[in-house]
């Protein structure tokens, strides 16, 4: 679904998929605030789709991004014990070790995610 041609409807949509309250969603979006208004916006179809969008994107970059990070922080490592020097061991070891870290946590959740788990695991 492409971008919503209404200007606060997509407002509202990034809000919401970013997590962000109804209510509070609504009014930055620039709507006056009101009862039942932001529920009723956001059950629309349109906007519901577009919000599932946003959150699915969302996630795809997320995955993306942490194995580039991962790869970045490998390079770092290597850079810094090419030093030679008693600190650029140290910044490698440290490097590594968060390199490391987050291996495991994106290997954690993608098993979670595959096994439908809950993640607060």
């Amino acid at each position: 679904m492409p971008i919503l041609q209404n200007i606060r409807h997509e407002s509202f949509a990034q809000a919401r998929a970013e997590g962000a309250r109804l209510d509070d969603a609504y009014e930055d979006a620039g709507f006056a605030p009101g009862r039942g208004n932001a529920s009723r916006l956001a059950g629309r179809d349109d906007i519901a789709e577009r919000i599932a969008e946003i959150r699915a994107e969302q996630s795809k970059l997320g995955e993306a991004a942490i194995p580039a990070v991962i790869a970045n922080l490998l390079r770092l490592s290597k850079a810094s014990e090419d030093l030679a020097t008693p600190a650029g061991v140290k910044e490698a070891r440290l490097t590594l070790l968060e390199a490391c870290r987050l291996s495991a946590d994106f290997a954690r959740d993608r098993a979670i995610e595959r096994c439908g788990l809950p993640s607060q695991i």
